[in-house]
């Protein structure tokens, strides 16, 4: 009933997420029959539900118990992957929207083994934040590596097969990634990179060994907008808000950009550029030596996507034969002060030149 009373175009959309064959020359009444025919499937719904994510899962069990939930305040993106695939619908009556899961669709999950599908939708879960978290944390990130990553820290392992049936199933649910030549490449390369210059990419960091944390930490990275704050990201945040701007939103939002513009390996000019692009500007000339070299500081200390999430410094010490983890503390307290540097000593941004002739200038 729910489908006839939808538009053919809403139908055709529908058949066309379910890529059911024909579609094109269906009458309404056809279409109505073959999405009933193909949502109420038990092994198409079995598929359908291994790729929710977990808000659309928690909604999907509360609507299996329910049938129907009224609540304006549910966020879109918690229900679209449902609407887009037949699975729930939506209505709205006197300013309320109501989800709704027609009884067909009940019915047939219910004739499904609910308990091992859970089970398989968590290991499913647990994939895709690895997959999302890796992406966010260095940009390209080999496939074998993030096999490897992911069987070292779970009991159980996944193959290579699987891994990449969640990685087209991630792709398959919109998210940025994409597969090349052996990497899973984020969006942010997608977006600032031709296809020869993400070769070129992968071809410069192939080979670099990975920073790898604990679990805990690497799913963190699964929220797009999670980063680590270091002490040398405070120390700028702090230096601005006290000098530069008292708007703690807007130098909120400097910060986060700031912080990937670095682990983009951005150059000083664009890192600078956001600040300009705030209207954010330097009172005197010692503003912007003290704001440079405090960059500085965030640069070299940020997990940065061309040293597979190792910061410069930490590959300084991996060269000196310095264990990484020990780096922190060391330089904890560096970040509270501005750094000295002479004349005629070398740039802290690492181009070799001297500051007088880099960024003293």
């Amino acid at each position: 009933e729910i489908l006839l009373s939808l538009t053919k175009t809403r139908l055709s959309a529908l058949a066309s997420v379910h890529s059911i064959t024909g579609r094109s020359k269906m009458k309404k009444e056809e279409l109505a029959e073959a999405l009933s025919d193909y949502v109420t499937n038990t092994e198409h719904l079995s598929s359908m539900l291994l790729q929710m994510d977990g808000a659309e899962w928690s909604l999907f069990e509360t609507l299996l118990q329910e049938s129907s939930v009224q609540d304006n305040t549910i966020p879109y993106g918690d229900y679209a992957f449902l609407l887009d695939r037949g699975l729930v619908f939506s209505f709205f009556s006197e300013g309320q929207l109501h989800l709704i899961m027609p009884e067909e669709i009940r019915d047939a999950i219910r004739k499904a083994d609910l308990p091992a599908l859970k089970q398989q939708h968590g290991q499913h879960q647990l994939a895709y934040q690895y997959i999302v978290a890796a992406s966010h944390l260095y940009g390209a990130v080999n496939v074998d590596k993030l096999l490897e990553i992911y069987n070292a820290q779970n009991e159980q392992a996944l193959s290579a097969e699987e891994l990449l049936n969640e990685v087209n199933e991630a792709i398959g649910r919109g998210e940025n990634l994409l597969l090349h030549g052996g990497y899973i490449v984020n969006s942010y390369l997608l977006h600032d990179l031709d296809e020869q210059k993400i070769n070129d990419w992968i071809a410069k960091v192939e080979g670099k060994p990975y920073y790898v944390p604990d679990q805990e930490e690497l799913l963190r990275y699964a929220d797009e907008t999670y980063f680590e704050m270091t002490s040398q990201l405070s120390a700028l945040q702090q230096y601005v808000l006290r000098e530069l701007c008292k708007d703690q939103e807007t130098v909120e939002y400097l910060i986060d950009d700031l912080q990937l513009a670095c682990a983009k390996g951005s150059s000083i000019q664009d890192l600078i550029y956001e600040f300009e692009s705030r209207k954010i500007n330097f009172k005197n000339p010692l503003q912007a030596q003290q704001t440079i070299q405090l960059l500085t500081e965030v640069y070299n200390h940020t997990r940065m996507w061309a040293n597979n999430g190792f910061t410069l410094v930490e590959l300084q010490a991996i060269a000196d034969g310095v264990k990484p983890e020990l780096v922190k503390l060391v330089n904890v307290s560096a970040a509270d002060t501005v750094p000295k540097v002479g004349r005629n000593e070398p740039c802290p941004c690492g181009s070799g030149l001297k500051y007088k002739k880099c960024h003293g200038k």
